[in-house]
């Protein structure tokens, strides 16, 4: 997210803004024509905001419990081409508290349309644009509800269609997951991450489903063998990057069967082997299972994104991560 005398804008997913106040009102000030919001007040739910194309709006939330209070205001989409933007924040009546003091427990997720929640509110594997925006809520994702349970702050690095080589039926052969990245909006080359509060303890990542769903085509330039080869060897470039940003931060390296080539599994289980034979012992693999992939477009569904939260907590608890 770029901050700016403008406001905050993001194209990432997941993107979370939190105010405190002292009242019985508050307005956020949103435009975006690409995503939906969720308003929560002191942790539940208080209104759905849909994308619109209509500007810079405010959005009221009324009849408010006398009292403190905290706001979250959740991205629900990406759009990686075009920013959206929260312009500000209003009350009537009331006064702001002090920002919470920084949180100690950070987790990163790095994925594609998995990681970002696309659909996971869908029922159906054939869906429109509309129905796949409609239907995303990235604040439901596996990611948001492993962050919520160890109340940890969130980080959604996850840009749908994209691989670690190789994209989703060899769309952009110029660029890949990795190109955009270090970026703070997708959209602009020039403006690269360097949040000096984000020190994640753990890092989450869930690419490779991307770069061998589909066949290759003719014209492409990838055999199976070099896609194979190139694949492990931009997992380990990846993985050193992160090592480079955030030392010795515990890293868990995902992956699920997804037919008809289940390649992605074995091939992220080699790099971690290999990792951890190098001496990194701070890296584990874990492969999701029973997933139904029955929502648009073969997503995951809210139950598998609440069985994919439940193997990550499950596989945390172990490594003892959180333990005080």
């Amino acid at each position: 997210m770029l901050a700016d005398d403008s406001g905050w804008h993001a194209t990432w997913p997941g993107v979370a803004l939190r105010t405190r106040f002292e009242g019985r009102a508050i307005g956020v000030v949103i435009d975006d024509a690409h995503s939906g919001y969720t308003l929560e007040v002191d942790g539940k739910t208080a209104k759905f905001i849909p994308a619109d194309d209509d500007g810079a709006h405010t959005v009221w939330l009324r009849g408010l419990r006398p009292g403190q209070h905290q706001l979250t205001v959740i991205r629900r989409n990406e759009s990686p081409e075009q920013p959206g933007s929260i312009r500000g924040f209003l009350l009537a009546g009331g006064h702001w508290l002090p920002a919470q003091q920084h949180n100690r427990r950070q987790i990163e997720f790095i994925g594609d349309s998995f990681t970002a929640g696309l659909a996971n509110l869908s029922k159906r594997h054939a869906c429109n644009g509309a129905a796949v925006r409609n239907t995303t809520d990235a604040g439901l994702a596996f990611g948001v509800q492993v962050a919520r349970h160890y109340h940890a702050d969130w980080e959604l690095n996850a840009m749908s269609g994209m691989g670690m080589n190789r994209n989703w039926n060899g769309n952009r052969p110029d660029a890949n997951f990795r190109s955009f990245y270090p970026r703070l909006l997708q959209n602009d080359a020039t403006l690269l991450a360097d949040l000096p509060d984000w020190h994640p303890n753990l890092l989450v990542i869930g690419l490779g489903i991307n770069d061998f769903s589909t066949p290759l085509h003719e014209g492409e330039n990838w055999t199976r063998e070099s896609l194979t080869e190139e694949f492990k060897k931009g997992y380990k470039e990846l993985i050193d990057d992160l090592r480079s940003r955030y030392g010795a931060a515990a890293i868990v390296a995902t992956a699920a069967r997804v037919k008809p080539d289940d390649q992605q599994a074995p091939l992220v289980q080699q790099v971690v082997d290999a990792a951890r034979a190098d001496g990194d012992t701070n890296i584990s693999y874990l492969e999701y299972d029973q997933l139904q992939l029955a929502g648009c477009q073969w997503h995951p569904t809210l139950e598998d994104h609440r069985r994919m939260a439940q193997t990550l907590i499950e596989a945390i608890d172990a490594m003892k991560i959180f333990a005080e």
